[in-house]
């Protein structure tokens, strides 16, 4: 399996893509990359289906049970495990996914230890109801008594959640959602950057394990592990001020939190958001835990 261009994972793709397609959960998805790539290879021709037509691939689901990974983060090095992005072109909360089969992927998941997979998803409603409701830790016993029957631990550290936001609306929406969801790493993908986004905002007085009931921002400060901030690339890209990127990394270096600089906006993806001062942060969530 090659190495991801996605900068915050090591991979991506292939057998991590067992949930495929999507619909439009907000005015991030009007240039959406999978969807431009299914068009550009002419997969609705090839596959027999659109791409809004929301697609399980159980086969490379079942593929991961046996897939090998390196021993360490070919990115981060010794001691990190490898860190794999699944779904990157579909949403694996989406309504057209069961609860079965989600369930079934995170049971895989949890039972591979050996590796830090990374869930990111516009869908916080459901991702939210699924972890907090006991019909859902039913079908997670019913999947994992499958695979051997091995403790079920939940929140287990190889598996981060994480929330897609494009600017203020979406932040307040998603991320309180996802701090009273369990987990033992919380992500924010503030990508694209669509306009500011304050997360003092965001951070709303929720029920969560690790905390007691301070103040908003120190809520924050203790239920969010990591920021992934970039701009929109391609052709049509959206206006990105850099100032924005700053600001949310102020906001991080004041409540603790890891700030990964992903990308500045450009033609094609991948152009380094060099920020101001001549930097290029990339920082990790366990750092700063």
């Amino acid at each position: 399996m090659k190495v991801s261009t996605i900068g915050w994972t090591d991979f991506s793709g292939g057998n991590l893509n067992f949930a495929s397609g999507c619909t439009p959960a907000d005015r991030s998805c009007a240039n959406c990359y999978a969807a431009a790539i299914y068009e550009r290879f002419n997969c609705e021709a090839r596959f027999g289906r659109p791409f809004s037509e929301v697609t399980w691939h159980q086969d490379k689901l079942d593929n991961l049970l046996t897939q090998r990974f390196p021993e360490h983060s070919p990115k981060r090095g010794a001691p990190h495990r490898p860190m794999c992005f699944v779904c990157d072109t579909g949403d694996l909360f989406h309504e057209d996914v069961s609860d079965s089969r989600i369930a079934q992927a995170f049971a895989l998941m949890q039972d591979r230890q050996d590796v830090v997979w990374q869930v990111l998803t516009k869908q916080a409603h459901r991702m939210h109801d699924l972890w907090n409701s006991r019909e859902f830790y039913w079908w997670l016993g019913v999947h994992n008594d499958k695979l051997g029957g091995r403790p079920m631990v939940w929140p287990t550290d190889n598996i981060w959640l994480g929330v897609s936001v494009c600017d203020q609306a979406t932040a307040d929406e998603r991320i309180p959602l996802l701090l009273d969801t369990p987990a033992a790493v919380r992500f924010v993908s503030v990508e694209p950057m669509l306009a500011p986004v304050d997360l003092s905002s965001c951070a709303t007085l929720v029920r969560c394990p690790r905390c007691a009931p301070p103040s908003h921002f120190e809520m924050m400060i203790r239920c969010l592990d990591w920021v992934v901030c970039g701009a929109e690339s391609g052709p049509n890209r959206r206006p990105f001020k850099k100032e924005w990127a700053e600001e949310l990394l102020r906001q991080c270096r004041e409540a603790g939190v890891a700030f990964y600089g992903k990308q500045d906006g450009g033609a094609r993806p991948g152009v380094p958001l060099v920020l101001s001062a001549g930097d290029v942060v990339h920082e990790w969530p366990e750092a700063k835990r």
